[in-house]
């Protein structure tokens, strides 16, 4: 062996043992656990020295395009390589370093414009995710050896990439895991607490409470749909750099709504304007997102400004507040059904105090025998048991209303008539419904302007028909027998109230109903002299046109005392007598302040006077008589 032989020898020995060493040094480095951005870097110095590469560029994807993020001896500051469907072909159907045949990967412009003689692909799992090409080796052309230990270099890089990357979703998943861990438990003791509180001023300052605290927001605001204006109401505020608070309300174009729960205040501008009225009242707020509470529809939302420290709002941050958020709408219906049922607890224990003193009322109503008794024990119990203050009854009499008897008033209004019917509220009436406004000018919805003058002020207005159910009575009379008008309670009025007057009202419809039957039959069995009188006179006046049996017609004016119907004092009482003496008959009546004797003779009494045409009904009827 020459020498120049054995020189050549110890430096082929001397490289293979460099190359080597590098390699083990790379492999020291590889097997470490870095950042995915700090393995590609140190890639291209490890690969550019055990290599010894000229010119070369390393290639990372951006999207769908590798951008050139470092390179050596090539003049370009920047280049950019477009992902094709060849470059695709290259972790597919190749995955291995590239050192003939370059245009089965790349384009030929860029295999010209790098004078490519070496390729490595950068791969992670099947994805390319970079590559470094090169022009060539310092000195000498590729060997074997080369192609050999280029393969095994990108081996060991693309397993460290996968390695890492591998290791930081790992991380991701094991940080997504852990903030789901702490927002369970967050929505475990959050709920625990929202929903054991049944106050509804207490829940919402909790509930915001709760926002702030686990999105770090500066500014936090929760709001829920008014159920009877239909706006969503700010119910929570809370900043925590200051003391200031914020009453308001927001109206919505709808509250139907499908698109995304998380809106950002300046990226969705298009969509809060479709959903808002006045989007610019969220700057009142300073919210940066919104969080739609929603159900079937719009039934709330949170808001958040900016955070007080470097936290980034993320996807779970959204996910736990949009999840509290259904827990406090939760708890707020259910400490609204828990309001709502000791409501009417209290309003069915005041139903029953009311019931018991009605039944007391009626007991004493049944007990009166006067319509006058009736008006004035009903406005009484009214007054001092209920709390009525202003409050009155008419009684229907021919074709009016009469005002019967008052409470409220400094001087008495009775007897005044209430002009009916009146269009805008008499027919319902008419079907017994009882008409009420809660408001304090109530009565101008009923009265006229001259029944409103004599009636004065009041703070409500209820207007019950003293109407009987009875169809056969309805048959006969469908008005009503009167009406029970309140005008003034000692508080605001209240549905029971309402019930309670319109009750009232049918329990003394019938009683007034029967005092009128009572009335009506009295009337029946006492005589109606003057009917009779007509009716004797037509008997008598027929006699004379069959037979020509002639009859005299004396009237006599009288004035009747005033206690003739109690004492039978006086002879000339409203009544019927007949004389008969002998030949001559006489027939009297007595009505209206006056006297008629029908005889078969004149009468010579010079205080009889003597009614001419006494064959004429129509001429006595029509005959001037004196008072």
């Amino acid at each position: 062996m020459t020498s120049s032989n054995l020189h050549m020898d110890l430096g082929d020995t001397n490289h293979t043992f460099y190359r080597f060493e590098g390699l083990l040094l790379a492999i020291e480095f590889f097997t470490q656990r870095f950042h995915l951005n700090q393995l590609i870097e140190f890639s291209f110095e490890f690969v550019n020295e055990i290599l010894t590469l000229n010119a070369s560029a390393l290639f990372i994807r951006d999207g769908e395009r590798f951008i050139m993020r470092q390179k050596r001896l090539y003049a370009d500051r920047e280049y950019f390589i477009p992902y094709t469907g060849k470059l695709r072909r290259l972790v597919t159907f190749h995955g291995r370093t590239v050192s003939n045949d370059f245009t089965a990967f790349f384009e030929q412009r860029e295999v010209d414009h790098f004078q490519m003689k070496w390729a490595m692909p950068l791969m992670i799992d099947d994805e390319l995710h970079g590559f470094i090409v090169s022009n060539g080796k310092i000195m000498g052309q590729f060997t074997d050896e080369d192609i050999v230990m280029s393969d095994t270099l990108m081996r060991l890089i693309n397993n460290s990439m996968e390695n890492s990357k591998h290791f930081a979703d790992l991380q991701q998943s094991n940080h997504k895991l852990d903030q789901k861990i702490f927002n369970l438990f967050a929505i475990h003791h959050s709920t625990k607490a929202l929903l054991s509180e049944v106050t509804l001023h207490r829940l919402h300052e909790i509930a915001t409470d709760v926002f702030s605290e686990v999105s770090s927001s500066q500014i936090t605001s929760f709001g829920v749909i008014d159920p009877i204006t239909g706006r969503l109401r700010i119910t929570g505020y809370r900043n925590v750099s200051s003391y200031k608070s914020f009453h308001g309300d927001f109206e919505l174009h709808t509250h139907t709504y499908t698109g995304p729960i998380v809106l950002h205040t300046e990226r969705d501008q298009e969509r809060i304007q479709a959903l808002f009225v006045r989007g610019e009242q969220l700057r009142d707020l300073e919210a940066e997102y919104i969080i739609l509470i929603v159900k079937d529809h719009i039934i709330g939302m949170v808001t958040l400004s900016r955070p007080v420290n470097d936290r980034v709002y993320d996807e779970s941050t959204f996910e736990l507040i949009e999840s509290l958020a259904t827990s406090t709408f939760i708890a707020i219906s259910n400490a609204m059904l828990f309001q709502e049922v000791h409501r009417q607890r209290e309003s069915a224990e005041n139903k029953l105090k009311l019931l018991t003193t009605l039944n007391r009322l009626v007991r004493n109503l049944n007990e009166c025998t006067t319509s006058e008794e009736l008006c004035y024990f009903t406005l009484k119990t009214l007054q001092v048991s209920f709390g009525v203050r202003k409050a009155l009854i008419c009684i229907r009499t021919g074709d009016d209303y009469v005002v019967a008897d008052t409470i409220g008033w400094e001087s008495s209004i009775d007897e005044i008539v209430l002009t009916l019917p009146l269009p805008e509220w008499f027919e319902p009436c008419m079907d017994g419904e009882t008409l009420s406004d809660y408001m304090a000018n109530g009565a101008t919805r009923f009265f006229s302007e001259e029944v409103l003058q004599w009636m004065g002020a009041g703070n409500c207005a209820v207007i019950a028909p003293l109407t009987v159910s009875n169809r056969m009575v309805l048959a006969e009379d469908p008005h009503p027998k009167g009406f029970l008008i309140v005008l003034e309670t000692a508080s605001s009025l209240t549905e029971e109230e309402v019930l309670l007057i319109d009750t009232v009202a049918k329990s003394i419809a019938p009683v007034l109903h029967q005092m009128s039957i009572t009335q009506s039959v009295r009337k029946l069995y006492k005589q109606d002299q003057r009917q009779a009188f007509v009716q004797f006179l037509q008997q008598q006046i027929q006699s004379w046109e069959l037979y020509r049996m002639e009859f005299f017609l004396h009237y006599q004016p009288y004035r009747l005392s005033p206690f003739a119907a109690s004492c039978h004092a006086d002879p000339v009482a409203d009544g019927r007598d007949s004389i008969d003496q002998g030949d001559v008959e006489q027939t009297m009546f007595s009505f209206d302040g006056h006297r008629f004797m029908i005889s078969n003779e004149p009468v010579e009494d010079a205080d009889w006077l003597l009614i001419p045409d006494q064959y004429d009904l129509q001429a006595v009827l029509s005959f001037n008589y004196p008072h």
